[in-house]
């Protein structure tokens, strides 16, 4: 990257290895997880019988040329009202070009156009870069969605590799290592109160029903669940380190489920789990194709709080009526306090899953 391009100060740097073993797509017709074969417009890398492993790509994208102070650390971005333009770089290679980016503020969802502001306000908007490892400079949009004068609040950026993807039920079944995600961070200071973003102006997806958040404890059935289907060992003194997540369908505690078939009506009862790390405050976010799930309330986001030995649950229905015959479903969970958890409060994104009619 030239002088002028991105800051290593908020730079955010993904390798995609090519991984059989973790792509999870398979021949196997599977009753538990209703797998079959599946295929999409967008080329699938993760092949079926390659035994190959190696550099899918790469990606790196960041805050282009921020102010810094005396430390070189980056400044907070100032907000004097209006619409504020941060700008931003991606660059990538490989299998990484087709990209997409999410932008929080203090943990939740912002809405916010591309480039101009003539451009409509969404909650992703997706980017084919065309060559590899060129910069790529462009310009986020948005009016903030939360914020007070003299509040300085944390603004999350991050990218989700090939959201383009989605499985078909004909040639793939899951998401393989698509939909991973890389995060940039850094802060506004509210000069003024942030302006009021016209309701009409927001993409409107008041999909939930009957939202419930309750907590429950940490079981050893729970633990020996997770650990089963991880490289690690998972006991009470590892959650004082690390997060979890889970997402259960209408009361099933399977894991790891690439795709659900959904009724075409009715609701879809989703259980959402996160714990460990006590003293992170997270706000959570249900997404179905990249756009956040409203209630019909507005609200898009719900907070939860880590506490040892508990773990904090969202109870949500969907409304199956408003589904396309394919989604992408995932929950985003973004910290809220990372500055006082700095090597342990992450940005955490579920497995994409496909709910298909």
């Amino acid at each position: 990257m030239g002088k002028c391009g991105f800051s290593r100060y908020a730079l955010a740097l993904l390798l995609l290895a090519l991984m059989v073993l973790a792509a999870g797509c398979s021949n196997q017709n599977s009753d538990k997880n209703n797998e079959g074969t599946i295929h999409h417009e967008t080329d699938n890398p993760f092949e079926v019988n390659d035994e190959e492993t190696g550099i899918m790509g790469s990606m790196v994208h960041g805050f282009d040329n921020p102010e810094v102070d005396e430390n070189e650390e980056m400044l907070p971005i100032p907000y004097h009202g209006g619409e504020l333009k941060i700008d931003y770089s991606v660059a990538a290679s490989g299998k990484a070009k087709n990209v997409g980016f999410l932008i929080f503020v203090d943990g939740i969802p912002q809405p916010y156009k591309f480039n101009t502001t003539e451009a409509p306000y969404e909650y992703m908007h997706i980017l084919d870069l065309e060559e590899d490892d060129k910069e790529t400079p462009f310009t986020f949009v948005f009016t903030p969605i939360t914020g007070k004068q003299g509040d300085t609040l944390d603004v999350n950026i991050t990218s989700v590799y090939n959201p383009a993807f989605m499985p078909d039920m004909k040639e793939t079944s899951s998401y393989g290592g698509y939909h991973s995600t890389l995060q940039s961070l850094g802060s506004l200071v509210f000069e003024k109160d942030a302006d009021v973003l016209e309701a009409s102006s927001i993409p409107k997806k008041d999909y939930l029903r009957n939202v419930r958040l309750s907590t429950e404890p940490v079981t050893k059935e729970l633990l020996e669940k997770h650990e089963k289907h991880s490289a690690m060992k998972i006991d009470l003194e590892t959650l004082e380190k690390l997060v979890i997540n889970e997402v259960n369908f209408d009361g099933d505690r399977a894991m790891n489920v690439d795709n659900l078939q959904v009724n075409d009506n009715g609701t879809l009862h989703v259980t959402f789990k996160l714990f460990g790390h006590p003293g992170i405050h997270y706000q959570n976010t249900f997404y179905i194709n990249h756009q956040a799930l409203a209630t019909v309330d507005g609200d898009t986001s719900f907070e939860t709080t880590l506490a040892k030995g508990e773990v904090s649950v969202i109870d949500v229905e969907i409304d199956l009526e408003r589904l396309e015959d394919f989604n992408t479903f995932y929950v985003v969970s973004v910290p809220t306090n990372t500055a006082d958890f700095p090597d342990n409060a992450f940005l955490l994104k579920s497995e994409s899953v496909l709910l298909y009619k």
